[in-house]
């Protein structure tokens, strides 16, 4: 039986260890929180589980809510006016199943929700989860003691073995001072085309501002929505700073969207705080690493998930990736049967993921820098012709159907003559 440590117990980190346990693995998740830990913890992050990763946890088996929590019913997107908030461009979509198919689904789960239970069902089924701080004695330990050592955390010292990769790397500082809130009491969405959705996701975009958008999503206390700010940093919204104490935070939440996203102000009106650790604030630059890690000892490790890939969440693609990553590593290592997994290996695994990821990367850099003119031209179009509206929001699964179209402004004036004369 070949033996497998995970390093991190996210998104990515726990999807392989079930995966792999399942298949008769030997697996050992490292953690340095307890599952009670993470659930009355700080939150960690937002999340929108797309219908491609949301089909990799059900393959995995860990798709444990779908009961009790219904996915979203749809996606608005605008773009608003810095001078009064007004809305420039606005589409709409409905998601959920169709036809009693799961054609589009996407949920949110609180990681606070979520890593707990998937802890509880990796011990069930015979996993074994170690707590401890992985720090490089220990990494030397696990690469001795293992098949396979997987680092889905790239925290404290065991970052610097990642190196960062400047061919993939654009940035070397933070694009967006990030902040969020779980909240609740939060009206519903009242779209343009689509009237009342009460879960789903609106999209703001506010030049020389930055974004903000709002999901629904299920915490620990119950349904709630989530608030994602992302300001230009040292811009007019860059104010929250979760040092401010939860209730000067939430008020600060409140006033940058009277300022500048009006419309959502006035769905705010009687919210509250799910909880006084239910909010988060920082920045980072958005950076690719290698993922091969030389271990002090002369051991190899292997990064994966954000260790590897961080995104800035602008496109909310964070969790989807980490599952995306997940489900790579899962099938690479189910393929090598009897053979080392060598640095050969975790390079050409990595590569097979850079296939998908790569499109995320570009789409999501070139909406940190502003809209250029194919995907300016897609937005407005998409305020007109549901079917561009529908093609640019299912781009949010697979980011390959964006390309080139997002950044050609040829194949963007093809694709809008291709749409709109099959609408006419």
């Amino acid at each position: 039986m070949r033996k497998i440590t995970v390093v991190g117990a996210g998104q990515s980190g726990m999807m392989v260890a079930v995966g792999l346990v399942r298949k008769g693995y030997d697996v050992t998740v490292v953690s340095d929180r307890t599952p009670e830990e993470i659930r009355n913890g700080r939150v960690t992050s937002s999340q929108g589980m797309q219908a491609t990763p949301i089909a990799y946890e059900r393959e995995m088996g860990l798709r444990l809510w779908e009961d009790v929590y219904q996915p979203w019913e749809g996606i608005e997107f605008n773009v608003l006016s810095p001078e009064d908030g007004s809305k420039v461009s606005s589409f709409a979509q409905r998601v959920g199943p169709t036809n009693g198919s799961p054609d589009w689904l996407i949920d949110s789960i609180d990681q606070r929700v979520k890593m707990p239970a998937w802890i509880y069902r990796f011990e069930e089924l015979g996993g074994k989860m170690l707590y401890e701080t992985a720090d490089l004695p220990a990494l030397d330990r696990y690469a001795a003691e293992s098949d396979l050592v997987l680092v889905a955390s790239g925290k404290g010292e065991i970052g610097k073995l990642l190196e960062r990769d400047d061919e993939k790397s654009v940035y070397d500082k933070p694009q967006r001072a990030l902040g969020l809130a779980y909240v609740r009491g939060m009206e519903p969405i009242k779209t343009r085309d689509h009237g009342v959705i009460n879960r789903g996701l609106t999209w703001n975009a506010v030049p020389g501002v930055g974004e903000y958008f709002v999901c629904n999503a299920l915490t620990t206390s119950g349904e709630c929505d989530i608030m994602i700010f992302e300001a230009i940093p040292g811009g007019p919204a860059d104010v929250l700073d979760m040092r401010d104490g939860p209730e000067q935070y939430l008020k600060n939440c409140v006033d940058v969207l009277k300022k500048f996203y009006p419309h959502e102000a006035e769905r705010c009106q009687n919210i509250e705080l799910t909880d006084d650790l239910g909010i988060l604030s920082g920045r980072f630059p958005p950076t690719i690493r290698k993922p091969l890690m030389r271990l002090p000892g002369g051991g190899l490790a292997m990064g994966i998930a954000d260790a590897v890939c961080l995104n800035d969440p602008i496109t909310g693609q964070g969790s989807c990736n980490a599952a995306k990553f997940a489900k790579v590593v899962y099938d690479a290592v189910l393929n090598r049967v009897h053979e080392p997994f060598d640095g050969d290996w975790m390079q050409q695994v990595f590569d097979t993921y850079w296939e998908q990821a790569e499109a995320v990367v570009q789409w999501t850099n070139h909406l940190l820098d502003g809209p250029g003119p194919a995907a300016s031209k897609l937005l407005m179009a998409a305020n007109d012709n549901q079917d561009i509206a529908d093609f640019l929001l299912r781009g949010m699964d697979d980011a390959n159907r964006l390309m080139p179209y997002f950044f050609d402004e040829a194949a963007a004036d093809d694709l809008i003559g291709r749409l709109t004369r099959r609408v006419a």
